[in-house]
């Protein structure tokens, strides 16, 4: 069931986002909203408030980025820790008359026929001001890492989100927009006299894209950021979102505090839709791989309290399961599961994270097996697109060339003949990266994912966890019994379709002492 705010709270609460204006006698259905400021003195660096009054119907929330899919594992995951509480917001918002606008800027391809999105389309260009010079804030921090789940193995980019996170509720009367252009239509058709922004990433999208705080500034309309409902595209997450809040409100735009502001007002905020942040952060059907020893760190919301449990195997946490003091150090698979407590009881809603240790690469094979002539050969549909020759050359995984090797589009399989004095099977396997020869897998980077078997004699000897484009191949040593004689490959779908599931077997073969080749020389 969802929790609806009493509408005297809406009319408090929501009238934070809005930047000023005179106080107006309100008829009708129109709200009168009150709020307060955050900004800063750009001498002293000194915090600022400052209350201001406004009719909610004047007021737009702008949802940037909230997409299905990013590329960093761990912004993926902080993304939708924020949806709850972000659909409870909007829901409120909704209520007291506000506009709401989605903005999924390069993911808008899998909204364009929804109404909403039409909506916006089918509004009359309204005519352009005389544009203001804006300055873009300098939010740039130091980050020794690629992306947001830090020490560790980097997620590589590509850019697959083709829609919002589907758990995004959009309302009936909402906007979904594209450029800068429909934002200012739809802010002359409503006559938005403030726009609030919430969502991914404070630093760069919610500030510099054509929906952004900065060109509406430019425009004249005046901008606030809600700070508990966004993040930033830095490492570390906390002290990058601080300093990004900290440069926008000494030099842009003032931001605001849902939370604080319910607090002050004497209303509790919903605890039920909050959750511990974890980082990094990996899920089951995309796990987070780590070499040798993880740190794994959790980030309780404020509200909730410090006390945080967890357990290790994927259970609920209860009051009994052991209490979270210092980063988690992980040396093997993992399920990692939080939970807050205050006063004995669970509090928020339970987070959980996957993480795999990667083993040592093995040897390479004496026997390379794309030498070999296969005994049997099943192909997912040689009349399709997909079909690929099993034996191929130029297979790239994770940026690196592997030259030669064996794939398959999934479901597919192909067997061998185990030669005399083989000792062991070795091979890397992971996902193809095809798909990141359009633009970076522009809309196709979160659709591939496998996982690859080897069975020798009709029995699965082992197996990868799933693989998705831009991991670190899955390294197979596994050892020929006596009198072992059929090996066969298997890549599958990972259980959700087979859209560009391309797995790779390189660096593939048979260990066996004394052998005298290899055939070829390259």
């Amino acid at each position: 069931m969802k929790t609806r705010f009493p509408q005297s709270l809406f009319v408090l609460l929501l009238g934070t986002l809005a930047l000023g204006g005179s106080v107006e006698r309100l008829q009708g259905d129109d709200q009168l909203v009150r709020f307060k400021l955050q900004s800063r003195d750009p001498s002293t660096g000194q915090i600022l408030e400052t209350p201001r009054t406004l009719n909610s119907r004047r007021v737009g929330v702008v949802v940037m980025d909230m997409w299905s899919y990013h590329w960093c594992l761990t912004c993926a995951e902080r993304a939708a820790a924020i949806v709850p509480r972000m659909n409870h917001a909007l829901e409120a918002a909704r209520d007291l008359g506000m506009t709401i606008v989605f903005t999924p800027t390069s993911a808008i391809a899998g909204h364009e026929a929804t109404p909403q999105r039409l909506a916006a389309r089918a509004l009359p260009d309204a005519p352009w001001p005389d544009l203001k010079t804006v300055s873009y804030p300098d939010c740039g921090y130091k980050n020794a890492f690629s992306c947001r789940c830090g020490p560790g193995i980097d997620c590589p980019r590509n850019w697959g989100g083709d829609s919002m996170s589907p758990d995004l509720e959009v309302g009936a009367e909402d906007f979904i927009a594209w450029g800068s252009r429909e934002m200012w239509n739809i802010v002359n058709h409503r006559k938005l006299e403030q726009l609030v922004y919430i969502g991914i990433a404070a630093d760069i999208c919610v500030l510099g894209k054509g929906e952004g705080m900065v060109p509406m500034a430019r425009l004249g309309i005046p901008s606030v950021l809600a700070r508990d409902l966004t993040d930033t595209d830095s490492y570390p997450p906390k002290e990058a979102l601080e300093h990004t809040l900290r440069v926008i409100e000494t030099d842009l735009a003032a931001t605001i505090d849902l939370a604080a502001t319910l607090d002050e007002l004497g209303y509790e905020t919903d605890a039920s839709l909050e959750m511990v942040q974890i980082r990094p952060w990996g899920r089951i059907d995309r796990p987070y791989m780590f070499e040798g020893s993880l740190q794994v760190h959790l980030d309780g919301a404020a509200s909730l309290g410090s006390e945080i449990r967890y357990t290790l195997d994927g259970s609920q946490p209860g009051f009994e399961a052991a209490l979270y003091q210092e980063p988690l150090t992980l040396k093997q698979t993992t399920r990692l599961r939080v939970q807050s407590f205050q006063d004995g009881a669970p509090v928020g809603l339970s987070s959980q994270a996957y993480f795999v240790p990667r083993s040592t690469e093995p040897p390479r094979p004496t026997l390379r097996l794309w030498e070999l002539e296969p005994l049997r050969i099943d192909y997912s549909d040689e009349e399709s697109e997909w079909h690929v020759p099993a034996r191929t050359w130029g297979v790239t995984m994770r940026g690196q060339d592997y030259y030669q090797g064996i794939t398959l589009h999934a479901p597919g399989s192909i067997e061998f003949s185990i030669p005399k004095g083989a000792t062991h099977f070795v091979a890397l396997g992971g996902a193809d990266d095809a798909p990141k020869g359009r633009f970076n897998a522009q809309f196709l980077g979160q659709y591939p994912s496998v996982t690859l078997e080897v069975w020798i004699d009709g029995d699965k000897v082992a197996e990868s966890p799933t693989m998705r484009m831009g991991q670190k191949p899955w390294p197979f040593e596994v050892a020929m019994g006596e009198g072992a004689k059929v090996l066969k490959l298997v890549v599958t779908d990972a259980g959700n379709g087979d859209r560009l599931d391309i797995g790779n077997f390189v660096r593939s073969g048979f260990v066996i002492p004394d052998y005298r080749g290899p055939r070829n020389l390259y």
